[in-house]
């Protein structure tokens, strides 16, 4: 019942806002208008969004409508990725809110529902299912093209073991890395290709908290509280995976996550990727509070607890995403 009311509550909340979300005008442009085009928009965008627009205009259902079945796929989705850690759903479920990917559910719609088919593909990478990851991997591409990226995952991150002191100088290197300026040096133009569609404006992106996008070597508040959070997850590698092995497939999504975050959070399409990456972040903290929870650290517990409360709250205090000031529909 806890587990319906929590998945109900995130669905609502995020289905029936209104112009709620950085992208949501984009969204109900392309929503309201694909219909009456020549040459539909929506054709030059992914096939699984093109059908479900189709669908719900078809049927005269309002833009409302896309936003909740979007929603529903995104976080039913991401419950059924902690099947195999069902004890851990509701430490998931807190850091997916509070470290800001529930924000961002309300700005990258499609790309929020392809990070949610991922965690469900790491699942499989565990199981060693190659057949129904890369159903997955394919319906989530359906929706958005980037995650076709991740179809090789399968056959070699859960072979990635190297000792906790490479992943230290990994670390340190991927910070020098971040006063580089790699767009000044390289022309990334084929992989924006990747992320952009051709009727949708991402010029306004802008980082999780308040982050300055565009420019290597800045060191604003939201850079050094990833950084930060990073290394706090990187100092538990070697005993969190040592306590399952399995804990190795989310544990390098996060490390490399946190690697290009740290090297290229700067670069518009090295972000936009990065998210699926960094959303196992949450796999990772949910695996470090239970360890610290049997090794009675209690205090310690309270108090990432609350730095994680006061990050989602200071979030909606600068409008993380577009995420406030929320308004629900009229009906």
């Amino acid at each position: 019942m806890l587990i319906f009311l929590s998945l109900t509550l995130m669905i609502v909340v995020a289905g029936l806002r209104y112009n709620t979300g950085r992208d949501y005008e984009n969204y109900k442009f392309l929503y309201e208008e694909a219909p009456t085009f020549v040459e539909s928009i929506a054709i030059d965008m992914e096939v699984g969004y093109s059908a479900l627009v189709d669908i719900l205009n078809s049927n005269d259902l309002k833009v409302w409508s896309f936003f909740t079945i979007c929603a529903f796929l995104t976080y039913a989705l991401l419950f059924y990725s902690f099947n195999n850690y069902h004890q851990l759903l509701y430490l998931g479920i807190f850091f997916y809110i509070t470290y800001g990917f529930y924000f961002y559910s309300f700005n990258g719609v499609r790309q929020a529902v392809a990070m949610s088919f991922l965690a469900v593909g790491a699942k499989y990478i565990v199981e060693k299912k190659i057949v129904k990851y890369i159903i997955v991997i394919v319906l989530g591409g359906l929706m958005h093209k980037s995650l076709f990226v991740f179809l090789p995952f399968y056959f070699f991150i859960d072979k990635i073991k190297l000792d906790v002191k490479i992943w230290y100088v990994l670390f340190f290197i991927s910070l020098i890395l971040h006063f580089i300026p790699i767009t000044d040096l390289f022309d990334l133009s084929f992989f924006t290709n990747l992320i952009s569609d051709s009727e949708v404006d991402y010029s306004g992106y802008a980082e999780n908290l308040n982050d300055d996008e565009g420019q290597s070597g800045q060191l604003s508040l939201g850079y050094l509280t990833r950084v930060v959070i990073g290394f706090f997850i990187l100092y538990f590698y070697k005993r969190i995976t040592n306590l399952d092995k399995d804990y190795i497939v989310y544990y390098n999504f996060a490390l490399i996550g946190i690697l290009l975050y740290n090297a290229f959070s700067h670069v518009l399409f090295m972000s936009r990727i990065n998210y699926y990456f960094l959303f196992f972040s949450i796999f990772a903290l949910s695996f470090i509070i239970a360890y610290l929870n049997k090794s009675r650290k209690q205090l310690t517990i309270n108090i990432i607890m609350a730095f994680f409360v006061a990050l989602y709250c200071y979030g909606i205090f600068i409008g993380e995403n577009g995420v406030s000031p929320y308004q629900f529909i009229s009906f």
